[in-house]
C-alpha cells in the first residue's frame, strides 16, 4: 500500500500481525516507537517494525511511503536503514 503524506501530517502505524515494512519512496519521515526514541527515514530508506509494535510517523516534508506486511519480498537493492533524530529535534505538541 502507498500513501502520501503532507508536511506535518501525522500517520499512526502498527505492526500488525506479521510485522511491517515502511519504505520512504520521497521526503523524510519522524518515526516515534515505543522504545523512547526518534528515527528519521529519508528518501529511499526503509524501517521495521515488529510484530505487534506501535509508531507514529510524521512527514517533515512532503512524503511519499510504501508499506509491506514483513515477509513480502521487496525490490532488489532496498537499502533497510534509519538512524536515530538525535536528542535536539522538537517533539510535537
Amino acid at each position: 500500500m502507498e500513501c502520501l503524506l503532507g508536511k506535518g501530517e501525522l500517520l499512526n502505524l502498527a505492526g500488525g500481525a506479521y510485522g511491517l515494512t515502511l519504505r520512504c519512496l520521497t521526503g523524510t519521515i519522524w518515526l516515534t516507537k515505543g522504545d523512547g526514541r526518534d528515527y528519521l527515514v529519508r528518501q529511499g530508506s526503509s524501517f521495521e517494525l515488529s510484530k505487534g509494535e506501535p509508531a507514529l510517523a510524521e512527514a517533515l516534508e512532503t512524503a511519499e511511503l510504501q508499506m509491506r506486511s514483513a515477509g513480502v519480498a521487496e525490490q532488489r537493492g532496498a537499502a533497510l536503514a534509519a538512524a536515530p533524530a538525535g536528542p535536539f529535534l522538537p517533539r510535537p505538541l
